[in-house]
């Protein structure tokens, strides 16, 4: 398991449960749980804004920000393990390569080359202040 998703998992065992099973489902499916309304339909929130408030309150990013990380730390990983290039990752999952690597420079403020040499260390530790030094009111 890449050191950033430990990190995620780890910081999930301080929320609550919805929220626990959110982080979870994520990591399983590799950021790809659909629309945030029908995550908020499937973990019985009365609307993607209720959702949205608790993740808030939990000192979290917007949902689609934590699937995004969740992502570029699947592709790192699949680098790091294989050898796979971020371009034919992007073509087996049906997505377009370049919108994956302005993601990882979005998410990360670097590009794919030197992600890469920096490795899953590094986004472990982008994780831990980006993601989890948020404190609960939601401010950096």
């Amino acid at each position: 398991m890449p050191a950033a998703v430990t990190v995620l998992l780890q910081r999930a065992q301080l929320l609550s449960l919805d929220t626990r099973v959110l982080l979870e489902a994520l990591v399983l499916t590799g950021g790809e749980l659909g629309s945030a309304e029908q995550v908020a339909g499937t973990l019985h929130f009365r609307s993607r804004f209720q959702l949205a408030r608790r993740l808030r309150r939990e000192g979290l990013p917007p949902l689609h920000e934590m699937a995004d990380w969740i992502r570029v730390i699947r592709w790192v990983d699949e680098w790091e393990e294989r050898g796979t290039a971020l371009c034919r990752q992007a073509a087996r999952a049906g997505r377009d390569p370049s919108v994956c690597y302005r993601l990882v420079r979005r998410m990360t403020g670097v590009d794919w080359t030197h992600l890469r040499r920096r490795g899953s260390s590094w986004i472990a530790e982008r994780v831990a202040q980006v993601v989890i030094a948020k404190d609960a009111s939601g401010s950096q």
